[in-house]
């Protein structure tokens, strides 16, 4: 009969005890169980001494965990968008000049040389603070409410299928991060399409309600013009669906792999 199971402060005494003592894999706070003939099963913490573990412990441990993934999740998906912007900016700008048909479509060479020659490497990052922000705040909105959502399953839900409640965490933090996601990546756009050097060139004749003419000094400027001359249903709505339609499937693929 082993008479004792290890604590923080000590040794602390723990009757009935036959089995050995196995460590939690699982427990941030490396509890040990002590397993014993009459089924009782207590978890006596490192941090605290013996006791049953309480519901209340698993939250405080399961928000720890939602913290630590939220602040992760935050602070890479705005240093890759960082990283990456001047690309998805080129790209802006490709998709952008191939739709005009009295424009001359730029390899990646002459786009490159022309945002350098007109805005220098300002050019290449139009709109990245707003888009590293709202990265920040879309990466916290997803890792918490996929966090969240499988702590309710888990200790509410009768699904057993771990691959079903995944693809369920997923889904909802693709949707809810849409509503994020659809004004931000508007602002963005707005940011890489606009083209100074054409306005530079037409000062005189600029009108202030034409979308496509408009150029902006920065992204809040960009963000105020949107709510003044469009509103605040085109800043949060304007391609919110196919936002949406993109996003559920793509975090839930996402979370589960």
């Amino acid at each position: 009969m082993m008479k004792s199971c290890i604590g923080f402060i000590g040794l602390l005494a723990c009757g009935n005890c036959n089995n050995h003592i196995s460590r939690t894999r699982t427990d941030p706070i490396k509890a040990f169980h002590c397993k014993s003939n009459s089924n009782h099963n207590r978890a006596i913490s490192i941090r605290g001494g013996g006791g049953d573990a309480s519901s209340s412990t698993q939250l405080n441990l399961s928000a720890a965990a939602t913290m630590s993934s939220l602040f992760a999740g935050s602070v890479g998906g705005a240093i890759g968008v960082g990283i990456a912007y001047p690309f998805d900016t080129l790209s802006t700008k490709a998709q952008v000049s191939s739709g005009k048909s009295d424009e001359k479509q730029a390899n990646l060479i002459q786009n490159i040389k022309t945002i350098w020659n007109n805005q220098g490497i300002n050019g290449f990052f139009e709109g990245v603070f707003v888009t590293m922000i709202g990265q920040a705040a879309i990466k916290s909105i997803q890792f918490a409410v996929n966090e969240i959502t499988l702590l309710y399953l888990e200790t509410n839900a009768t699904i057993q299928s771990n691959l079903l409640k995944m693809a369920i965490a997923g889904t909802l933090a693709g949707l809810l991060s849409s509503f994020v996601v659809s004004p931000i990546e508007l602002v963005k756009i707005r940011m890489q399409a606009q083209n100074k050097s054409a306005s530079k060139k037409n000062d005189d004749d600029h009108d202030e309600s034409d979308i496509s003419s408009q150029v902006y000094s920065n992204d809040f400027e960009c963000a105020k013009y949107l709510i003044k001359h469009e509103g605040w249903r085109a800043l949060f709505c304007h391609g919110l669906g196919i936002t949406i339609i993109r996003e559920i499937p793509s975090f839930a693929f996402y979370f589960v792999a």
